[in-house]
């Protein structure tokens, strides 16, 4: 259940620049709160997914400005808050992305499952370096001056986020069937268990 909302969440969040991001955070922090049932690092993720939501307030708020007839955008008015809000929201995202992964390797330690421990440690480390660039482009842009960096990471960071969404939708897969599979098999050996004590007591 929980993965699956995250899946939601994620499936908002590829309209982020739209201002969709307030109810991405709120879906992506829910959706792995409800995973931590399954690993306790996955209540992380889901507090860093609510450090994502004051960048998408920003982005919905210049969104709507124009509308209601403003010269300049909230970007233009507020630099410094530009900058920290997208600072905020890729280090969120990082961190969201880091203890999701980390959660994922641990229980796929427990399982034996060596090839799902590989693809986390994978998304792990390719989420990172993008999102590390991103943050070194904001700082770097004004010296660059060269709008097809930032055009080439606009594509990169849909591409990171579309891997992301589709590893989201892995782990609800593999982790929740397997864990439903286990929690069936014990319900079937308990409701066995009740119905041989039920019968060995009639036969007394």
């Amino acid at each position: 259940m929980g993965f699956g909302i995250a899946f939601l969440g994620y499936c908002f969040l590829l309209f982020h620049f739209a201002g969709f991001g307030v109810i991405a955070a709120p879906m992506l922090a829910y959706g792995f709160f409800l995973a931590s049932k399954l690993h306790k690092k996955f209540l992380n993720a889901s507090i860093s997914a609510l450090f994502m939501l004051p960048r998408a307030v920003f982005l919905l708020l210049d969104a709507f400005l124009p509308i209601l007839g403003a010269e300049q955008s909230l970007a233009e008015r507020f630099p410094v808050l530009d900058t920290a809000t997208y600072l905020l929201f890729f280090l969120a995202w990082l961190c969201m992305i880091f203890f999701q992964c980390i959660a994922v390797r641990d229980i796929a330690r427990e399982n034996a499952h060596a090839k799902l421990e590989k693809m986390a440690m994978n998304r792990l480390y390719f989420s990172a370096l993008f999102i590390v660039a991103a943050c070194a482009m904001l700082f770097l842009q004004p010296v660059l001056n060269d709008s097809r960096m930032a055009a080439l990471m606009a594509v990169l960071f849909y591409v990171v986020l579309v891997i992301n969404l589709i590893w989201t939708h892995t782990c609800f897969v593999l982790i929740t069937s397997e864990k439903q599979y286990e929690e069936d098999k014990k319900f079937v050996i308990e409701e066995n268990r009740k119905a041989a004590e039920r019968k060995a007591k009639r036969k007394k």
